[in-house]
């Protein structure tokens, strides 16, 4: 053996060649245990750093590392006399190596290692050019090693490891998904592999893997950097992204250059018939080229203001004074078709008289700028009418606010001036009574309008009885008719039915509205005759009722009986002077019959007078035996006497106070007062538990508004807090109060300016008797 070691050191001491001997151990069962060294040269221990001296006696395993295919080979080698050469990875040096075994005596074997990068030398020159590093792949084993040069270009710290660990650090998942899909081929020997992806700073690095030409284990690949080019490439799609969307907005793109007189397309749509959309360069020259084309296409209207701006003499002055872009608006013809264009101009930056000259079809956005345009004189000519109509509503206002409070004022006046006579006085707030009725109405139109056009006008359902209600109208105008020399009659029919469920305010409201307009525009001597009738074939349950108000009045024009229903008109006939009203009485009248479900129509002639028809479907009642009736008069509450009820008045008006206390007073009650919220919540805080039979309480107060004051004393810690009546008054009309005051806890409410009777009625419905 030591004759053999010698000869090994011999022949291979000085060999650059990496070589070494070992002897295979084997276990109880003949079986390979462990390949050690028992002979190496210089150069086999290089390619592990260290002196040959510190290697004989280690086992193979020790000091290469590899898989079984070492121990396998080497034993085949050595017992059976077969040469082997095969590749592995060497994990502990970071190497590919390929292995050369070669039997040398039973039980001993010699081996050669090289390092397959050898195979791929050529191209490291040119890899050291550019910017690229080599890596290896171990099919077997699915492993790579990076090269230094890898590792820098992929910013990796990795020497050797696994594949889909490196894509997927390199590439993310999806990138890492290609490189599987195709590494999969590629070891079937189906292809190479090739995949390019952006890393997380930014960076774009290819990844190219190819068969080594000795073995069907190992492969090599590069990975390259090539941001540079990619970012070239970006560019260069950007470019092309903005002329493609040039293109879509402009039909004709050109080159033009002034200096030279020369024009080239640059992007055309075929679609739109070629140069600038149907006119072909009859030439390269741009003089001759434009005017064809405006000779050719331009609407002949347009014609000579064309040719002159974009005359090459035009141009040049324009670009010479600083001008960079210029745009000009035409009109063309194509295939008879009139259509709008917009030509622009673009100079080329530092190119002298190079622009690019754009073609642009304009028609749609002409044809919806016209159409803005007129909607936009629509609205201004509604905006117009509506300030017209709210002008006139506020002079009418004035005047018909102004004439009741200056009979108010002034019968006061008169009152204060002879108070001694007693008649007279009456006299006077009898008239200011009325007055001051014909105010509350006025207020009342205008809430009722704006109710209506918020939608929350809500309906009421009650029994009524319809020739009671014709005769308290036929009452209510008897008089006023007979004061004006009219002659005004009201006929109801014979009505199968004359019960009906409806709200009573409202059908009055109607026949006021019409009728009193009816005797407000009829001059003396003239007729007012109002019927009601029902038709026959209703729908089950309900009656469809007819009601026709006819008079000899001043009549409408046609184009007035347009607009009566709209809010603020009245004819302009020269009546309006005459009369009074807000002018939205019909439109209130219109509104209350759409919402009971009817329809109104009007017929009228100027100077002879009008007929308005009222179609109303009516849901029926049924007939009250007589029982009943008698049961309801005897229950019919009788007025209460309310001495010893202490009552608490809250209200930030002196006048408002001072007049409900009187009022109060009358009925029997005491009362306390408090002029804002906070000092109501005081008194009852400070009373003891039910002294007080109710709160009287304002809406509206400086302070602390009643809502609020309501929430306080709901909360007091004491018996009467939550059962307290407390009343709400208002100004307010709306629905918005109704939903404060509920919400706050109230009682009930009440609208100002008061109504006694219903006053008293709530005070009796919620004060329990002693």
């Amino acid at each position: 053996m030591d004759d053999l070691l010698q000869a090994c050191s011999e022949l291979f001491g000085r060999s650059s060649l990496p070589f070494a001997v070992c002897e295979i151990l084997l276990d109880d069962n003949g079986e390979p245990l462990e390949a050690v060294i028992v002979y190496l040269n210089p150069a086999m221990a290089q390619t592990t750093n260290h002196q040959p001296e510190d290697i004989v006696g280690r086992g193979v395993y020790e000091m290469w590392g590899g898989d079984t295919a070492w121990l396998e080979n080497f034993y085949e080698a050595a017992m059976h006399g077969t040469p082997i050469e095969f590749e592995t990875a060497n994990e502990l040096l970071e190497q590919f190596n390929h292995v050369t075994v070669v039997p040398i005596k039973p039980g001993y074997c010699g081996f050669f290692v090289q390092d397959v990068s050898e195979w791929v030398s050529p191209v490291h020159p040119s890899m050291s050019k550019a910017d690229a590093g080599l890596f290896f792949y171990d099919m077997r084993t699915h492993r790579v090693m990076l090269t230094p040069s890898a590792q820098k270009i992929s910013g990796m710290d990795l020497g050797y490891t696994s594949l889909v660990d490196f894509v997927s650090e390199a590439f993310g998942p999806e990138g890492a998904k290609a490189i599987r899909e195709q590494v999969a081929n590629f070891r079937n020997h189906r292809g190479g592999v090739y995949v390019e992806g952006q890393l997380a700073d930014g960076r774009w690095l290819r990844f190219s893997l190819d068969h080594a030409g000795k073995t069907d284990r190992f492969a090599f690949g590069f990975l390259e950097d090539f941001t540079r080019t990619k970012e070239a490439e970006l560019a260069s799609a950007r470019y092309f992204d903005v002329v493609d969307s040039l293109s879509r907005e402009n039909f004709a793109l050109y080159l033009a250059d002034l200096d030279a007189n020369g024009i080239e397309p640059f992007r055309l749509r075929d679609t739109d018939g070629g140069a600038i959309e149907g006119a072909p360069l009859k030439c390269h020259r741009y003089s001759e080229a434009m005017q064809d084309y405006v000779d050719t296409y331009v609407v002949e209207a347009d014609r000579e203001r064309v040719a002159a701006e974009v005359s090459r003499e035009a141009v040049l002055e324009r670009l010479r004074a600083g001008d960079d872009e210029l745009s000009l608006n035409y009109r063309r013809l194509v295939n008879g078709v009139e259509e709008y264009v917009e030509l622009r101009m673009i100079r080329l930056r530092d190119e002298g008289a190079k622009f690019v000259l754009a073609a642009r079809n304009t028609t749609a956005e002409m044809h919806e700028s016209l159409r803005q345009r007129a909607a936009l004189q629509s609205a201004l000519e509604l905006a117009e009418h509506a300030s017209s109509a709210k002008s006139t509503f506020l002079t009418n206002m004035s005047h018909d606010f102004r004439t009741p409070m200056n009979s108010i004022s002034g019968f006061a006046k008169i009152a204060l001036d002879h108070l001694e006579d007693t008649e007279r006085v009456r006299d006077c707030l009898h008239k200011i009574m009325m007055s001051s009725d014909h105010l509350l109405n006025l207020v009342n139109d205008i809430l009722d309008v704006s109710r209506i056009e918020s939608g929350k006008l809500s309906l009421a359902e009650e029994p009524i009885k319809l020739p009671d209600l014709m005769q308290d109208v036929e009452q209510m105008f008897s008089e006023k008719a007979y004061e004006r020399g009219l002659d005004f009659t009201v006929d109801v029919g014979e009505m199968p039915h004359t019960r009906v469920v409806s709200d009573k305010l409202r059908l009055n409201q109607i026949l006021v509205n019409i009728i009193g307009n009816a005797i407000k525009f009829t001059s003396p001597g003239g007729m007012v005759g109002v019927t009601l009738r029902e038709l026959p074939d209703a729908p089950r349950d309900f009656g469809t009722y007819v009601l026709t108000v006819r008079d000899t009045g001043c009549g409408m024009s046609a184009d007035f009986i347009e607009r009566l229903f709209d809010p603020f008109e009245r004819d302009g006939l020269g009546y309006t002077n005459k009369t009074e009203g807000t002018g939205l009485g019909m439109t209130i009248t219109k509104s209350l019959v759409d919402l009971l479900g009817g329809t109104i129509q009007v017929e009228s002639v100027v100077g002879r007078g009008s007929e308005f028809t009222v179609r109303l479907p009516l849901r029926l009642a049924e007939a009250p035996t007589p029982d009943s009736a008698k049961q309801a008069s005897e229950e019919a509450p009788a007025v209460r006497d309310f001495t010893g009820c202490h009552v608490l008045v809250v209200d930030d008006d002196d006048l408002s106070r001072e007049i409900l206390v009187e009022i109060l007073k009358d009925y029997g009650f005491t009362s306390d007062e408090a002029r804002d919220g906070d000092a109501a919540v005081r008194k009852v805080e400070a009373a003891e538990p039910f002294f007080y039979a109710a709160v009287l309480m304002d809406m509206r107060m400086p302070r602390m508004d009643g809502d609020e004051a309501t929430r306080a004393i709901r909360l007091l810690d004491r018996p009467d807090a939550a059962t307290l009546p407390i009343i709400a008054e208002t100004a307010d009309a709306f629905e918005e109060g109704y939903r404060r005051a509920r919400e706050a806890g109230m009682t009930a409410l009440t609208t100002k300016p008061l109504n006694t009777h219903k006053l008293i009625e709530l005070l009796s419905e919620h004060i329990p008797e002693k």
